[in-house]
This record gives structure tokens, C-alpha cells and sequence, in this order.
């Protein structure tokens, strides 16, 4: 699935991050894999596998398990140094609010990472039925203009491409089911429609982003009393550059 080929490539790049996580957000840990990844990679963090479904927290094989919506974290400000989100921003409905709320818990200095699908996702689908019936696809230069907006610094952006075949429709059905990709409805519009490849089978494509950013350093930021992160312009200059 691609979920998972998402989060092999995330765990690879934390070889290039000089970060020491004390606590660590698994936000939308699922089955909490990462989770069990990450307790590996920094055996003296504490990891907390956050998920809104109990049932996905019950089965999962987490010390830490925290039920509570990304959007609205019950954790204090500046609380967390590491933020680890795999393939969750497609299932939120307001990733502006989820984007300030990270940056909200992430302490001066902290690392956000995570992946999510751009607009390419299911191309192959999408032109059979309404884009409401798939999961939110954001374009990645959006991505990096909300990141800024939000208050983080440093964004790095960029997209790999995935091809899945299949040897018949009734398989391709099956799995994108079974990971969320397909809301009811749209499962007749693609059985009727979508044609095979020349070579007789059903291809589909996933355009996936990986970002990551920081939080500012204490000097760089300051919050109002209501709430708001102010950065001064000499820090977004520098951080464009």
C-alpha cells in the first residue's frame, strides 16, 4: 500500500535531520507503525500514537496511545519537539487549522514531517466521478504557502510518483477500499468506466508529498496573548531564500 512505501521514505530521510526528540506526535498513527519505528530510531523519546478512532488505538501496539482529533491536540503549547504525520492530511477538513495547531505544540526549534497526496493522486479515477468522493488532494506549492502562513520556517517540499498495477478492476476496487481511498459512490462510476492499459491491466498513479519545516528559534518568534505566532520579516526573508 501506499501508505507504507510513504512512511519507508519518510523514516529515510530522519538519517538527514540533526534532531534529538524528547516527545514525539505520531499524528494519525493507524496500527501505530511508525510509532514502533520511531521508539527505535530515539529509544529515549517518548512517543505519543495519536489517533481519533479508539478502535485503530485498541489494536495498536503503542506504550502511549493519546484519542484526540490532529486538528485540536489536548497538549500545552510548545510541548513537543517532533511531529511525525504519515498520509493523515488527506482525511483532515481544515489542514489550515491542523498546520496551526502543530505549530502551536512544536517547541522553538521542533520538526514537523509528514506526507500527504497531491493533485495528480488517482488521476486515472478521477476523471470518471466527483473529485468529493476521494480524499482531500492539495497542490504542493499550496502546501508550502500554508506552512509559512501557519508560522514554521525552512519548508522543504518535494513529490515522488507511485504506478500500481493491477491484473483486474475487481482487485484495484478492493484495495483502494480497503485504505480509504474511495468514498461510496464512486466504486460503479469506476467499474463501468475505467478502460485496462495496453497491456491488460489497471494502472493507478499516487503523486505523493513529503515536507518537512521547523519552528522558529525563540529569538526568531514570539506569541501574542491572542494566540498568534508573530515572526519577524527578517526571519521570512531568510527563510525563502
Amino acid at each position: 500500500m501506499i501508505a507504507r512505501e510513504a512512511l519507508e521514505e519518510m523514516l529515510s530521510r530522519l538519517e538527514w535531520m540533526a534532531v534529538k526528540p524528547s516527545v514525539i506526535i505520531d499524528a494519525g498513527c493507524g496500527l501505530a507503525e511508525a510509532s514502533l519505528q520511531l521508539q527505535k530510531r530515539y529509544p529515549l523519546a517518548q512517543i505519543l500514537s495519536l489517533d481519533n478512532s479508539t478502535a485503530m488505538l485498541t489494536e495498536a501496539n503503542a506504550s502511549f496511545r493519546v484519542c484526540a482529533a490532529a486538528e485540536v491536540l489536548p497538549l500545552a503549547n510548545q510541548s513537543v519537539n517532533f511531529i511525525f504525520a504519515n498520509m493523515l492530511l488527506p482525511w483532515v477538513a481544515e489542514p489550515k487549522k491542523l498546520l496551526r495547531e502543530w505549530r502551536r505544540v512544536l517547541r522553538p526549534d521542533g520538526l514537523l514531517m509528514f506526507s500527504t497526496l497531491g493533485l495528480d493522486t488517482l488521476r486515472e479515477c478521477r476523471a470518471m466521478t466527483a473529485a468529493s468522493l476521494f480524499p482531500m488532494l492539495l497542490d504542493m506549492h499550496d502546501i508550502g504557502d500554508e506552512l509559512m502562513a501557519a508560522g514554521f520556517s525552512d519548508p522543504v517540499l518535494d513529490v515522488n510518483y507511485y504506478t500500481t498495477s493491477y491484473r483486474s478492476k475487481e482487485k484495484l476496487l478492493a484495495e483502494l477500499q480497503a485504505s480509504g481511498m474511495l468514498f461510496a459512490g464512486s466504486e460503479t462510476a469506476i467499474q463501468e468506466n475505467m478502460p485496462p492499459s495496453t497491456e491488460g491491466k489497471y494502472e493507478v498513479t499516487y503523486e505523493v508529498v513529503y515536507a518537512h519545516a521547523f519552528a522558529p528559534s525563540s529569538e526568531a518568534s514570539t506569541t501574542a496573548a491572542n494566540g498568534e505566532f508573530k515572526i519577524p520579516v527578517s526571519q521570512l526573508i531568510k527563510t525563502r531564500d
